[in-house]
Formats: C-alpha cells, structure tokens, sequence
C-alpha cells in the first residue's frame, strides 16, 4: 500500500505530545456477518434473464431449534446442472437474511453434477452469536454473488437471544515493505497466544515489495541471492519470506492457536508484482492487465486470472489459515462501485470456503447490497485520512461508513487508522506510551472515524493494530516489538472490556 495519510499515527501522536499530551461458524477468526439485502435492481435483472448455465439452486430447505445460547439451523439445498457438461464440485453459501440485514450462516458442499443432473444436499449450522433474535429466511448461492445465483427458502427460522463470543483481537504486520525474519513473527505469535489474542494478519504484498515466494510472479528462492538465513529478489532487491519459512510460521501459530490472515492486496498497489512479471513475461504482457501505473485493470480477463491465482497460491502456502484478506483498498478514480464490488465478489468466490475479509475503501453506499454477504470488512477510515478538504468532503458523500454497513448487518473488524494505526520510525518511548494511555482511554470496539468521536450502537466483532512499515528507519527487531507490544496489549484488554453489551 501506498504511503497512506492515516498510517501516519506517529506524526499525529508526537504532535499531541506537544500541545496536550465469531463467530459460530467453526472458523477460528469467525465467519461474521454480512452485508444488506441483493439490490432489486439485481433482482429485476435475474427474474428478466434466462436460468443461466450450470449449478443452479433450485429449493432451499430450513427449520431452526434455539436454547438459552446458540440456534441451530438444519437446511437443505438442492441443485441442479442446467450447462451441458459436468461441473466441478463447489460450496453453496448459506445466508440469514431478514429486511435489509443478512448474515453468514455457512457454507453445504455440492459434489461434481453431470449434465442436466440434480443433487439435494445439507447441513446442520449454528447461527453467529452477533445475529440478533428474530425470524429469518435462508438464501442460498453459489459461485460469485449475484441475485441470480442465490435462492430464497419458502419457510422461515426463528433465531434466539445467543450469548455474545468474544471479540477477536489481533495484530496486523506489514511485511512487504518491511522484513521480519521468522523468529520475531513468531515472538508476535507468542505476545498473542500470551494475551488472549486470535489473529495474526499479514499483509504480504505492496508496491515496493513482494514479501513472500511466489511462483507466479517468478519470486522464487532460485532467483534470489541468499545471505544470512534471508532470501533478496534480483528483480526488486528486496527480501521476502520464502514459501519453507512461511509454513514453518503457520505451524508455530497453529500450535499456539492463533489463526494466520495472509493477504494479497488487488487490484491496486501492484508496482512491485508489475516488475516480477515484466521481468518474467515482458512489459507488453504485463500492459494488457495494468490499468494504472500500480493497479489491474479490473476489467481485464487477464487480470482477475492472476489475482485468482495468487490468491490460490497463497491459501496452498498456509493450507491451516481459515480466512484470507483479499485487499481492496485505494482504488483508482476511474473504476465505478459496482465494478469495485463485482472485484470483491470475484476474489471472494476464488477463495472457495474461507472466510473473506476486506479493506473498506472500496464499497460505497449505493453498492452495500450488492456486496457478497460473507465478505468481513476491515475498517480503517471514512475517507482515507485525506488532508484536502475537498477530497474529504468527496469521499465521505459516497463511501459507505461503518455505521452504513452495520446497519445492513455488515460482520466489521476495527482497524481504526487514529487509534490502532502505527507507522513506526524512531521508536520513541512517549509516543508508545501516549498511544496506549489515549487507548484506554478513549477507544472502544465502537469507535469507528477516528477522533470524531462517532460510534456504533454495537461493537464490532474484533479489532487489530497494524503496524505499517514504510517510515522503519531499521529492519524489525525485538525493539519494535517490544515498543509495540503495550499498545497491542491495551487493546486487547481494551476490547474484551468494551464487547459487553
């Protein structure tokens, strides 16, 4: 990611000094809730168009039992192959949805379906904890969201009062732009496990680097030079963790039982993939899915093949992780929000059964219907923290807020960019020691634009700080964690004190 105003927290932080000084689905990190209702508009279009090709939900089945802490639902849903050949096996996502609100209830398995055959398969799920008491019908889809691979129950579920999960808390560390060696990702593994933490996010890919082997980009240990346990492209120069190394992480994490989140960043802030690609397959290769000088072009055919694939690759080098970030974040001006969300939807689709999470930026008001309601939002700002006026002014008017997409039963995460945001430089024990003291003091799982004070009538789900990487003067060290490590602990505490209801 670019160098974004809103990591930019330290700054914020010293100059403060001066004037003042889920889920219930069986995932680790929670399947969460969803987004709103399909658009009628959406609806319209599939009602006036043919059954289109292919696995086609034809009924969907449902009856609900709820106790004094969870309901359970037992569905059943039948599919039918309307192509002419054989399909693969995929899931079919499984929502509750009432009004405008829906919420993820799972996914039932659909085995491969020759031609023009039909299989009715089911489940027995428990609702998320966060879904409010009410009556509900099923909607079931398949493939990328869209009205017309989705299918409403004729009967309805009752949900009961479920007792509210603990919110899950974690770390998010940059290592594209900055290199930490295993063995200090795992000592933030350990501060987690230590503290009731859940997640482990880690953003692996930006403009100034590619921070894991990857062999379709051609970042591969073959093509690197290796010095002191380190693994450096000959492309960008830059080090990154070998595919070995990042497994080995995975299973420190599994056994200290804190779910790892990779994520790969698309369509935007791709400068460092472009070069990896033009040095494997030329610029004119790389041209006819470049849509910015750091962006896909979420139009190109071309595009959406590779981001599937690296996506697909990254799920294959940490085969535990139960949720993967698919990025989204600071999109170019000229990509409209229904092509913003038809990208999210794509990716989320490619990731087959995992949880899908997401950056916010992308999603504007007029489009919330039409998000896959099993995609969890990370929120980290209204309008990117931007210091022009105008631009601010802009975002805000078309932007879905936290509260919008709350409000649609949208499953938020807080990454809140003033009071979770650090973009580390000199290391300044004040500044460490103001962020957490501001923390405890101001912040809650409700808190969701920064200093204005706005809130949720709920809590989100969870929060994380993230540590972002393009102001480090040094290589990560064990002085970077321990700086960081009040401010994730604050948090921690801070949130499990501010989910109660």
């Amino acid at each position: 990611m670019s160098a974004r105003e809103g990591r930019r927290r330290t700054v914020r932080r010293v100059v403060a000094l001066g004037i003042a000084i889920a889920g219930a689905v069986a995932v680790v990190v929670g399947v969460g809730a969803v987004a709103g209702a399909v658009d009628p508009r959406d609806q319209q279009a599939a009602a006036a168009s043919p059954t289109p090709p292919g696995p086609t939900i034809t009924a969907v089945g449902a009856s609900s039992t709820s106790s004094s802490t969870r309901t359970t639902v037992r569905t059943s849903v039948t599919v039918r192959n309307t192509g002419t050949s054989r399909t693969s096996a995929l899931p079919a996502w499984l929502y509750l949805a009432s009004g405008s609100g829906r919420y993820a209830l799972g996914h039932v398995p659909v085995r491969a379906l020759a031609a023009g055959r039909t299989a009715t398969v089911g489940a027995t799920l428990t609702t998320a904890s966060r879904v409010p008491a009410g009556e509900y019908t099923v909607v079931a889809c398949t493939g990328v969201y869209s009205a017309s691979t989705c299918r409403t129950s004729t009967s309805t579920v009752r949900t009961g009062r479920a007792t509210p999960a603990r919110p899950e808390t974690g770390v998010m560390l940059d290592v594209a732009r900055a290199y930490y060696r295993p063995a200090l990702i795992e000592r933030y593994i350990d501060l987690l496990a230590a503290h009731g933490g859940r997640f482990l996010h880690l953003h692996l890919t930006d403009d100034q680097n590619v921070g894991i082997e990857s062999a379709v980009l051609g970042q591969t240990p073959a093509n690197a030079d290796l010095r002191d346990g380190v693994y450096t492209s000959r492309v960008t120069g830059r080090p990154f963790l070998s595919t070995a190394q990042a497994r080995a992480i995975a299973a420190y994490a599994e056994k200290q039982r804190i779910a790892i989140v990779p994520e790969i960043d698309t369509p935007g802030h791709t400068a460092a993939a472009f070069a990896l690609l033009e040095a494997r397959h030329g610029q004119r290769w790389v041209d006819r899915i470049r849509g910015g000088e750091s962006e896909l072009d979420p139009s190109a055919p071309g595009s959406v093949a590779l981001a599937k694939d690296l996506l697909n690759e990254v799920t294959r080098t940490f085969p535990h992780s139960r949720a993967v970030h698919i990025g989204g974040d600071e999109w170019g001006a000229d990509v409209s929000a229904g092509d913003r969300v038809t990208w999210l939807n794509t990716m989320a689709a490619a990731v087959s059964t995992r949880s899908v999470w997401a950056w916010n930026d992308g999603i504007d008001r007029s489009a919330i219907r039409r998000l896959d309601p099993r995609i969890r939002v990370t929120y980290w700002s209204f309008d990117g923290d931007t210091e022009d006026p105008a631009e601010r002014r802009e975002r805000r008017a078309h932007r879905a807020g936290a509260d919008d997409l709350a409000a649609v039963g949208t499953d938020l995460l807080d990454y809140d960019s003033y009071y979770l945001y650090e973009v580390p430089s000199d290391l300044d024990p004040a500044d460490s020691r103001y962020t957490v003291a501001d923390l405890r003091a101001h912040w809650t799982l409700r808190t969701w634009d920064g200093d204005s004070g706005a809130r949720l009538s709920e809590p989100m789900s969870g929060a994380a700080v993230a540590i972002w990487g393009e102001d480090l003067q040094d290589r990560p060290s064990a002085a970077l964690l321990r700086w960081s490590a009040p401010h994730v602990v604050a948090m921690i505490e801070t949130a499990d004190r501010t989910a109660r209801r």
